[in-house]
Order: structure tokens, then C-alpha cells, then sequence
């Protein structure tokens, strides 16, 4: 048996990437590691709240300063005289309301902290279910009205916000899941 070669395995140099897998990390490499992680989500997730608080801030403005009119016909006029639904400024309230709602959403966390607040179910923000319901009234009735597409486009722009916040709303939610996960986690390897 010793005239047979001893075979030697193949290794690729050595990456950080490749050793980072089997790297077993000791309690306080874990805690910087979750620590480093939840500073990055947390400005992440700040990042994502500001822009979406200017988006609907923006979306709201947009809705009150076009109260009667649809600004999509300025831009693509139609020749029709009646192009918008009956009653667009009881829609528009309603898409301020809805508006309005999704900012109370942002802000709950914050009026319970600094004042104390509790939102009961008559004061706290609806539900998004019932938000995508009440958005939904105008760009439906304009589908059942035969109005233009311009129209419906412009009705539509309230449940879009309302998904755009329930989506981004869900997404940081789920990364601070993620990091609560990462702690439960932890293992214990003294000596590592």
C-alpha cells in the first residue's frame, strides 16, 4: 500500500464567499452580524417610508388641486363633452379620505408613542381590504358608465396607491420579521 499515491483533493483558492458558508461564528461575531443587519433595515425601511409619504403627500395634493377635472384630459383631450363620472367631487373626497387614511397608517406608530394614543376600531385607520373596496367605487362605475380611458386611468390612481403602500407597508414588515428570526437563531458555540 505504499506505492499507491495518497490522493489530494482539488482547492480553489481561497474566497471569503466560499468560507463564509461552514464559518461557525461565536455569540459575539452573531450579535455584531444581526446588529450590522438591522442598521442597514433600519435605513432601508426609512428610506422606503419617506418616499411612499411623498408619493401619497404628492398623490393627495394632485387630487385636491384637480378637484373637478381630470388632468389626464389636459393632456390627451377627448372629443366628447362629458368625459368624467357624476358627482367627481364626491369621488375626489373619497379619494382624499382614502388618502388621508393611508397617512394616518404611516403616523399610527408614532401618535401612540408620543401621545399616548390608543386607536380604537371607530378611530384607527380601515383595513386595506375596505380600502381597496372604497377606491375601487370610481373606476368601477366608470367601467360600468363606458367612460374613456382616460378616465378610468384616472380613477385608478387611488387603489394603485393603496396597493403601492400595502406592498411597501408588507415588505417592511417582512424584514423586520427577518431580523427577529435571525435573533431566535442564535446558536450557542463557545470557543468558535
Amino acid at each position: 500500500m505504499d506505492t499507491l499515491r495518497r490522493r489530494i483533493p482539488f482547492k480553489v483558492g481561497e474566497d471569503d464567499d466560499a468560507n463564509t458558508d461552514g464559518e461557525v461564528l461565536d455569540d459575539q461575531q452573531q450579535e455584531e452580524l444581526i446588529e450590522v443587519l438591522r442598521k442597514e433595515n433600519e435605513i432601508v425601511n426609512q428610506r422606503y417610508s419617506t418616499a411612499l409619504k411623498v408619493v401619497v403627500g404628492l398623490s393627495c395634493m394632485l387630487q385636491l388641486i384637480t378637484f373637478n377635472q381630470n388632468p389626464l384630459l389636459t393632456v390627451f383631450p377627448i372629443q366628447g363633452t362629458e368625459s368624467s363620472i357624476p358627482l367627481p367631487a364626491i369621488f375626489t373626497l373619497l379619494a382624499v379620505y382614502i388618502h388621508a387614511n393611508l397617512i394616518i397608517m404611516f403616523f399610527a406608530n408614532e401618535f401612540r408613542v408620543r401621545f399616548q394614543f390608543q386607536f380604537s376600531n371607530l378611530v384607527g385607520p380601515l383595513s386595506y381590504q375596505f380600502l381597496y373596496l372604497l377606491s375601487a367605487v370610481a373606476p368601477t362605475l366608470c367601467l360600468f358608465l363606458q367612460k374613456p380611458w382616460q378616465a378610468i386611468l384616472w380613477w385608478c390612481t387611488t387603489p394603485l396607491m393603496v396597493f403601492i403602500v400595502h406592498a411597501v407597508m408588507d415588505a417592511i414588515q417582512q424584514s423586520n420579521q427577518g431580523i427577529a428570526d435571525l435573533e431566535t437563531m442564535k446558536y450557542k458555540a463557545p470557543g468558535a
